[in-house]
């Protein structure tokens, strides 16, 4: 029995080329687990980042309220007909340090530059008995106080309450933390309340020395 030859009329039938062998499934198999484990790895690297960002935030605002600086105004005076006391005072009740970066006080319309010219728009005595301090570019550490003016002289001080009490008549003043971050308090809105402020303001030439 002999093998019959093929007849030379007849081809064989080519491969489709939409048959992938064994090792091409082998390849794109391989492929696409390269690419489900790719994309989970970015999903799982967004999400470590979001959570590492998250928690920085917090750390910072708990950090940021460690050192919160909280800047007031107090006013102490007194009349007992006889005599007469004023005093102008600014501390930090905050649990930071406070950097005051400025300081403006408006008396009769008229921004004051320095306590001379305050006694002498009051219609002051220019020689009264005045204790001053300074306040702008100064760091308040926390509870520390400075009396900003000061007289026992009874009509200097009466004409200093009465500007105090006079509508229209104001302080403001800016301070920051050491993370600069800023408020703006102004003595005709809610003192205990100061305004969040990007960065504090520049007061010029209407800023108040000492």
């Amino acid at each position: 029995m002999t093998d019959e030859a093929p007849d030379p009329g007849e081809t064989e039938e080519p491969r489709s080329s939409m048959t992938m062998s064994g090792a091409e499934r082998r390849f794109v198999r391989m492929t696409l687990w390269q690419t489900i484990l790719s994309v989970v790895g970015i999903f799982i690297a967004v999400v470590a980042l979001y959570a590492a960002l998250k928690e920085s935030a917090a750390v910072r605002q708990q950090t940021a309220a460690a050192v919160w600086p909280f800047v007031q105004m107090i006013i102490h005076d007194y009349d007992n007909g006889d005599t007469a006391g004023f005093t102008l005072s600014f501390v930090n009740v905050g649990v930071g340090p406070a950097k005051v970066r400025g300081l403006r006080l408006e008396i009769d319309g008229q921004p004051i530059r320095d306590w001379a010219q305050a006694v002498n728009v009051l219609g002051g005595n220019p020689d009264a008995d005045v204790s001053r301090n300074f306040l702008g570019g100064r760091v308040l550490r926390p509870e520390e106080r400075v009396d900003l003016i000061s007289t026992a002289d009874a009509d200097l001080a009466r004409r200093f309450q009465r500007a105090i009490a006079t509508r229209g008549n104001y302080v403001s003043y800016c301070y920051c933390s050491i993370f600069d971050e800023c408020w703006l308090a102004d003595s005709r809105q809610d003192l205990q309340d100061p305004k969040p402020v990007a960065a504090c303001p520049d007061f010029g030439e209407e800023s108040f020395e000492n």
